[in-house]
């Protein structure tokens, strides 16, 4: 996390800019990771648009500031669940089973 121990109001206003832009609604906390990202991205955006760049970990305050996990953490969780899917792949392509959706048809 940054250095910053509240973020600016403008960063607020941003993410909820960015998800109304989005469509992602303000349930900040259910947002999956990807779409936590497109909307850091966005608001980002958006406060560069302003004169206001944002600093590198700004994300780690704002999602402090919105009552969301730590953004690390859900990277961590999201690579945790990519490995878990390719370890599930690799003993179906072992066995010679099908493993994506669209091997099914």
């Amino acid at each position: 996390m940054t250095d910053i121990p509240a973020p600016p109001s403008g960063w607020t206003a941003a993410a909820t800019q960015a998800a109304a832009e989005l469509g992602l609604g303000t349930d900040w906390a259910a947002l999956a990771a990807p779409d936590w990202t497109r909307l850091c991205r966005r608001a980002g955006e958006i406060l560069a648009g302003q004169g206001h760049a944002p600093p590198a970990g700004w994300d780690a305050a704002l999602a402090h500031a919105l009552g969301r996990p730590d953004p690390a953490a859900a990277r961590d969780e999201l690579a945790r669940d990519e490995l878990a899917q390719d370890a599930a792949n690799t003993v179906l392509a072992e066995r010679g089973e099908v493993f994506a959706p669209e091997d099914d048809a």
